[in-house]
């Protein structure tokens, strides 16, 4: 007798992604004759398995194989000794012959939900067939060239005419007429000086001829003259008077000169007065003029107008990387200064013919590129690792997550002397061009699986703070390395998922997928247990409130939390070295924000939480939104929360932008107008915390000042001629955007607009706290005039509903007192006409 448990041992479980429908069952029993289809192939053998069967082999419909992995290996061996022990009860006795011709010792057994060959499975009884089915061909996509077409040779049907008979034209001659004053000949020309101090607006004008009956001309003058303005400073200098003031110095004897330097009070003096002194000389700057500096902050926002112009300090641009190339993020480097990097892509849908994607790195003191970084293809949103600069993380076209280490390159990226070539030791040998300087190409450390992945493109990804770690429900627990070593990232399929870039406890069975170029030599190994196998530890999908479906979030942003700095720390954390723990004895954290703000795809700003709401003691869903308000009538493009304020967050989409407070869920606090070109990007500026930026489509950049003017903004500047893709400020006053030209600009801010105002922080909070309660006083008003208008509606419609009755009767009465006088006259109409006489 054969052994139920034999065949689960010995066959091999293959799990393969199919789109197949999901059958009604699968367990019931059907006729163990096989019915032959006339539309299968002829390596193709539908089979009718009972749940007896399915369950000796394992194969149970919906449990053992799924729509998701219809397929399964069984032993030629096992059929075989099935088919001798159960003999004609055996399902697989009618293929007996077949099973016994087939050269290899593994039958493919496939799952049909779609009864495609007539029942609900099918073997595959040839060696091709298993082949075909496991590993379809790839499609081959034929790269033909398209070509103009040209335009073919009009030909008149006749319609010219009747354009001709039903154009407007002008059959009369038009009439010119010519009036001219009659000028004095000869007479000479008297020029005079004016006094400008009777000048109105800088212009003096001139009296006129005095003849009114002039037609058609006017003599005249303009004089210039300068603005004038009389002001006063300091008080008004009420008497004047002659005074004079005499000093003469105080004269020691030697005597007293000998008994003041023996005196106790002047060697305390020297001993501890100017002690203290010269220790307050060296912690505090006696250069500073206070005078200058308390001025420049307490000076009003209408004093700057003539100094907030943005200067145009930088533009990074290259033929051999962002030509025809649009960029899509843009990142300040941690800690070296005046470094940036840009990620470029494709504009519009990436062609079929692969083209290299990059992340390129721009430093001040040169023009050209100084580091760039290989990308499996088109970067949609990158960050660096907020523990260690020399990681960077990235989101691609295709769903995958990125990972590089630029550790063995960072010395490209500091500032070196005029005329040094900055070319690492471990430069990749990536020929692009034949430049002689060419910048070294780093490639990627690790790629995520595509099994398991997003499946749209990424276009969002951030870092986890350092302070605390995810568990696979959710769960923020203490994070005991005290580094960030998991990241978010999201995409269009309606998908938040988190990634740990640690080692995991046990390797992976899935074999590495080598996706690196073959010419790379030196490809970090930071990640090595990574590349290929990498998958989500953890996902969320919010559900919509009021319906079925899901969110499908570009934007999102979470509570930063508080960091150790450990990105200043001279010792930068190994990645390489981190293995992931348990979390069953790590204390869990309860004080952690784990809500977040959500821009989607629908211009709608959601607020949910990220943690697993519990339904059992084994299942787990996502929570429901704490509120969803469709704030911009467009893709939301920026959600950034303010460096000053962790709970108020700006958002950018469509054609408007908001302002938002963690907590109130009545709405945003700040809603912009419907301007007339798109908000394409939004930055808050890191100095000033009433200052935020605003780039538009039309290459515009906008410069709105809360404190100053809250319906215009404060500068309005156009810089590119292509749209604004990203804005990044830093905090020594430089601010940095791109196009979708390819262009990098860099622009010098005035001193009013990145230089704090006294007590700034603190106006701008009450400006917040007053906005919100005008925001509840609305709320709260709306809701008292709708209490008020039912209030008032029910009496009336009681009153109304009670004097129906009487109404009704009463035009009743008259409906019939009328169709009564009517039907009287039409009797009378009647007999006359007869020769009747009517009744009296």
């Amino acid at each position: 007798m054969l052994n139920s448990t034999a065949p689960s041992q010995q066959l091999r479980h293959i799990s393969l992604p199919a789109r197949l429908l999901k059958p009604d069952g699968g367990k019931k029993s059907r006729s163990p004759t096989p019915k032959k289809s006339s539309g299968h192939p002829d390596d193709i053998l539908p089979l009718v398995l009972t749940s007896a069967t399915q369950e000796l082999f394992g194969c149970r419909a919906d449990e053992d194989v799924t729509p998701e992995s219809p397929y399964k290996l069984l032993q030629k061996e096992d059929i075989m000794k099935d088919i001798k022990t159960r003999a004609a009860v055996s399902d697989f006795s009618p293929v007996k012959k077949t099973v016994q011709d087939y050269p290899e010792e593994e039958i493919l057994l496939v799952f049909d939900t779609n009864f495609t060959y007539g029942q609900s499975f099918y073997l595959a009884v040839t060696p091709t067939a298993k082949s075909r089915i496991l590993t379809p061909p790839e499609p081959v996509f034929e790269n033909t060239d398209q070509k103009t077409p040209e335009p073919k040779h009009w030909i008149s049907l006749g319609s010219e005419k009747e354009i001709d008979e039903e154009s407007v034209k002008e059959t009369r001659k038009k009439l010119k007429f010519r009036v001219q004053l009659q000028g004095r000949m000869g007479e000479p020309a008297c020029f005079c000086d004016y006094y400008t101090a009777h000048a109105v607006a800088g212009l003096q004008d001139g009296p006129g001829p005095r003849d009114r009956r002039t037609l058609g001309k006017r003599d005249g003058w303009i004089q210039a003259g300068p603005w004038t303005q009389s002001c006063s400073s300091q008080t008004d200098w009420k008497s004047e008077r002659n005074v004079f003031t005499q000093a003469s110095p105080t004269e020691f004897c030697q005597d007293d000169a000998e008994s003041s330097l023996r005196s106790e009070s002047l060697t305390n003096l020297l001993q501890l007065g100017m002690v203290d002194a010269l220790q307050q000389d060296e912690s505090t700057d006696g250069f500073v003029d206070e005078w200058e500096r308390d001025l420049a902050n307490d000076c009003e926002a209408d004093d700057w107008s003539e100094k907030t112009e943005l200067v145009l300090h930088k533009s990074f641009t290259d033929d051999k990387y962002t030509k025809g190339k649009k960029i899509s993020s843009l990142n300040w480097h941690p800690t070296i200064p005046d470094v940036m990097a840009v990620a470029l892509i494709e504009k519009g849908q990436k062609p079929s013919v692969s083209s290299p994607s990059f992340i390129v790195f721009f430093c001040f003191s040169s023009a050209e590129p100084q580091l760039v970084l290989q990308c499996p293809d088109d970067v949609f949103a990158f960050e660096f690792c907020p523990s260690n600069p020399n990681i960077i993380a990235g989101g691609c076209r295709n769903g995958q997550i990125v990972l590089w280490d630029i550790s063995g390159h960072i010395s490209c990226l500091q500032e070196t002397e005029p005329g040094s070539e900055m070319i690492s030791a471990n430069t990749d040998t990536f020929d692009l061009s034949s430049a002689e300087n060419k910048p070294p190409v780093v490639f990627f450390s690790a790629t995520s699986s595509l099994v398991g992945g997003h499946k749209a493109p990424v276009t969002d990804v951030r870092w986890l703070p350092p302070s605390f770690q995810v568990t696979r429900t959710g769960v923020p627990t203490e994070n005991e390395l005290g580094i960030s070593v998991q990241l978010a990232s999201c995409s269009p399929d309606r998908t938040i998922k988190f990634w740990d870039v640690r080692a995991p406890e046990s390797p992976s069975n899935i074999p590495a997928v080598n996706q690196k170029n073959p010419m790379s030599c030196s490809v970090p190994e930071t990640f090595k247990h990574l590349d290929g196998t990498w998958r989500p530890f953890f996902q969320v999908s919010p559900p919509k409130i009021d319906t079925r479906e899901e969110y499908a979030p570009l934007k999102f942003s979470l509570d930063p939390g508080t960091g150790d700095g450990s990105s200043e720390k001279e010792n930068l954390p190994d990645y390489s070295q981190l293995t992931v723990r348990s979390t069953r004895t790590i204390k869990t954290l309860e004080d952690v924000n784990t809500k977040l703000f959500i821009g989607t795809q629908d211009g709608e700003i959601v607020y949910a939480d990220w943690k697993l709401e519990k339904i059992d003691s084994t299942r787990f869903r996502c929570a429901k939104p704490l509120y969803s308000v469709r704030a911009h009538p467009w893709l939301v493009n920026s959600v950034q929360r303010s460096p000053f304020f962790n709970n108020i967050i700006l958002t950018t989409g469509g054609w408007n932008f908001a302002i938002w407070k963690e907590g109130v869920e009545s709405g945003p606090l700040v809603l912009s107008q419907i301007f007339e070109h798109e908000c394409t990007a939004g930055c808050w500026s890191p100095s000033r915390p009433a200052v935020f930026f605003i780039g538009t489509e039309e290459g515009s950049i906008e410069v709105w000042n809360l404190l100053e003017k809250s319906k215009v903004p404060t500068v309005h500047s156009r810089i590119s001629a292509g749209s604004i893709t990203c804005i990044k400020s830093s905090t020594k006053g430089v601010l940095a955007l791109t196009d979708d030209l390819g262009v990098t600009w860099v622009l010098k801010l005035p001193k009013p607009l990145y230089r704090p105002s006294k007590h700034e922080i603190r106006d701008v909070k009450e400006y917040f706290e007053l906005e919100e309660s005008w925001l509840e006083n609305c709320l709260r008003r709306e809701e008292l005039w709708e209490t008020e208008k039912k209030n008032v509606k029910e009496p009336e419609k009681e009153k109304q509903t009670a004097a129906t009755p009487v109404q009704a009767q009463q035009d009743q009465e008259q409906l019939e007192l009328k169709q009564f006088h009517e039907d009287l006259m039409l009797e009378q109409n009647v007999l006359k006409a007869l020769g009747l006489s009517a009744p009296s």
